[in-house]
């Protein structure tokens, strides 16, 4: 899924700068690519969480129009990191990062499991132990997740990563025997002020009388 956002170059820095670029809607952020190099740049915030709020979330490739200071260009971007604010959880920043269609690139995507185990209906608990997959593929191939449906399984199975149903063109870069979500019997509760069982000793063996 492939999104469009438009960004302008910025000249500014520093924090009164970051709060002036608040007050229009406006969030800083940096272009990295190896034909680009470093560009900062301020995009609209709306925008941007209108993508990120998008199927694909973080993992839409992005057509981003480049404009201002000497600038009219047009790159497909990734995005590549994104900052918020530790008291407010509000996004201040956003590193893009310039890819191209024909190069493979490393990625995270989310594991989605569908359905309800047949252990769980026979009272067991599921476990997901894994939900990013790392994968190499070309961008526009992305996923917006690996998905399988795990109604099949029973208590005590166990999927793993070489399990996972990947389309074609998609290189997954996590171990095979990486273990993805497992179905345990549930933990037997025990009723406070229960003593356990004591074991039984054996008996000494009797003296041989003379």
């Amino acid at each position: 899924m492939e999104a469009s956002l438009v960004a302008q170059v910025r000249t500014g820095r520093g924090k009164g700068y970051r709060h002036r670029l608040a007050a229009q809607g406006k969030i800083p952020a940096v272009v990295y690519g190896k034909a680009i190099g470093n560009i900062p740049v301020e995009v609209e915030l709306r925008e941007l969480e209108k993508i990120l709020a998008g199927e694909a979330g973080r993992n839409t490739l992005i057509n981003l129009k480049i404009t201002g200071e000497g600038q009219e260009r047009q790159d497909r971007v990734l995005i590549k990191e994104l900052q918020y604010d530790f008291l407010r959880g509000e996004l201040i920043h956003a590193d893009f990062q310039q890819v191209s269609l024909t190069d493979r690139v490393t990625i995270s995507v989310p594991v989605e499991l569908e359905g309800e185990p047949v252990g769980v209906k026979q009272g067991g608990i599921l476990q997901q132990q894994l939900r990013e997959l790392e994968i190499s593929c070309l961008p526009a191939d992305i996923p917006e997740a690996i998905t399988m449906d795990i109604s099949g399984l029973e208590m005590g199975d166990t999927l793993y990563v070489r399990d996972l149903p990947v389309p074609p063109g998609i290189k997954v870069l996590n171990d095979p025997e990486e273990v993805v979500a497992t179905v345990v019997a549930p933990a037997i509760e025990r009723v406070p002020g229960e003593e356990e069982p004591a074991e039984e000793k054996e008996a000494p063996p009797e003296t041989a009388r003379e």
